[in-house]
């Protein structure tokens, strides 16, 4: 038996666990900010971090 989804209930329930996924990614990227601030580094160096990768200047 297949069953049909509906396009409305679909994208609502789509529109309702975007916001908490964008609220948590402008999170983690504010704490990076002032943790970058609070060691002194700049954002490139703080992406850098998060990629394990060298900065070099």
């Amino acid at each position: 038996m297949e069953t049909k989804l509906n396009p409305m209930v679909t994208t609502l329930f789509s529109f309702i666990f975007s916001i908490p996924l964008s609220i948590l990614m402008a999170g983690v990227y504010t704490i990076m900010m002032v943790y970058a601030l609070f060691i002194g580094a700049d954002e490139d160096a703080m992406w850098a971090y998060l990629e394990e990768r060298e900065v070099t200047k």
